[in-house]
């Protein structure tokens, strides 16, 4: 047996909790191949799962308190972190905030089976303020049911292709590092690519308040914060248009075009 999977083997417990960890965390490093080859593994040497199970449900459980905790103390300040970390962030936190706001429950149960989702919702039900006892509750469901799914599918379909695994490990590795590569390098050319071609001129705070100040007319600021945004505060920018973000097409006829336009949105 080649030297990774009899380490596998031998520690296997923890192998799966650190790469469960380690993918909750952030990291773009999928837990899954981990889980797959150890349910495999189980299955070849009559080994029991239900220890593999808990301990990556408890990897999972613990990044996501990490994330949730952090999301409760540090406000929105956490989504910037998280569009360092995602490799498509600006779809995927406003996604997961409204997927969340209309149905928290469902979207922590299933953030562990959507892609991208997963290191999204722990802090956003943070800073939303889901109670905890609830979170912790679902979240450990969620951990548990997925990876006992990743581990069975390992023990049902793994004993088939284990032996070609042992037979040709080097090629696996690498055409396993090369996807891994690969995808990484794609999702960032993809938004390198959608920043050059549809990113804006940003306006700071202290360079629109001079700007209302010194040309008013000239300017049509346009509100499109999102309809939960809108509804929480009771500030507005004077002057300001209201356009709910769903149906700003519909009103691009309408706005003057003698008029420099900027965006308001969160």
């Amino acid at each position: 047996m080649n030297t990774f999977l009899a380490q596998l083997l031998t520690h296997g417990l923890a192998a799966v909790s650190a790469a469960s960890l380690i993918e909750s965390l952030g990291a773009p490093v999928p837990a899954l191949p981990v889980l797959l080859l150890a349910g495999s593994l189980a299955a070849e040497y009559r080994l029991p799962t239900a220890p593999l199970v808990l301990g990556s449900a408890l990897g999972f459980w613990v990044g996501d308190l990490v994330w949730y905790a952090f999301g409760w103390s540090q406000g929105r300040r956490v989504l910037g972190l998280l569009c360092g970390l995602s490799l498509n962030p600006d779809a995927c936190v406003g996604r997961a905030e409204r997927r969340f706001r209309r149905r928290p429950a469902i979207t922590v149960a299933a953030a562990k089976f959507i892609p991208g989702f997963s290191v999204m919702v722990p802090p956003l039900a943070g800073i939303l303020r889901m109670a905890p006892i609830r979170f912790l509750t679902i979240d450990a469901a969620a951990s548990i049911a997925w990876s006992a799914g990743a581990v069975m599918a390992g023990v049902v379909y793994g004993r088939r292709v284990l032996p070609h695994v042992v037979r040709a490990q080097r090629a696996v590795a690498m055409l396993g590092g090369a996807a891994v590569v690969g995808f990484i390098a794609w999702k960032l050319y993809e938004r390198r690519w959608l920043v050059r071609h549809y990113s804006v001129a940003r306006v700071e705070v202290d360079e629109l308040r001079g700007l209302l100040a010194s040309k008013a007319p000239e300017i049509l600021v346009i509100d499109l914060r999102s309809e939960q945004a809108f509804d929480r505060s009771a500030l507005m920018i004077p002057g300001a248009r209201r356009i709910p973000p769903g149906a700003f097409e519909s009103h691009i006829d309408t706005l003057p075009a003698d008029k420099e336009i900027i965006l308001y949105c969160t």
